[in-house]
């Protein structure tokens, strides 16, 4: 497994390309005890912002959107909801 980290000029130019090109990539968290696990990223998704419909910030900005301008500010920012079945 590579085990380059990832820099923020990653996540610079065009949110599509970033959300394809993480697809496969690992995500690391080490534990205040000394675990270490690793989770590989199989699902992305991209937002363009209010001309995007489907993004949750498509209305403007509110107390609940705030969160995704905030880190539109700060390039190689990322979002990361997990989801469980």
């Amino acid at each position: 497994m590579d085990s380059k980290r990832l820099d923020s000029s990653f996540f610079a130019g065009d949110q599509v390309e970033i959300a394809q090109n993480l697809l496969g990539k690992v995500i690391v968290r080490c534990f205040n005890d000394g675990r270490i696990e690793r989770y590989r990223i199989t699902e992305t998704e991209a937002c363009r912002g209010e001309e995007d419909l489907a993004c949750h910030a498509a209305k403007g900005r509110t107390k609940r959107t705030e969160v995704m301008y905030s880190l539109c500010r700060r390039m190689g920012t990322s979002k990361l909801a997990v989801y469980y079945q």
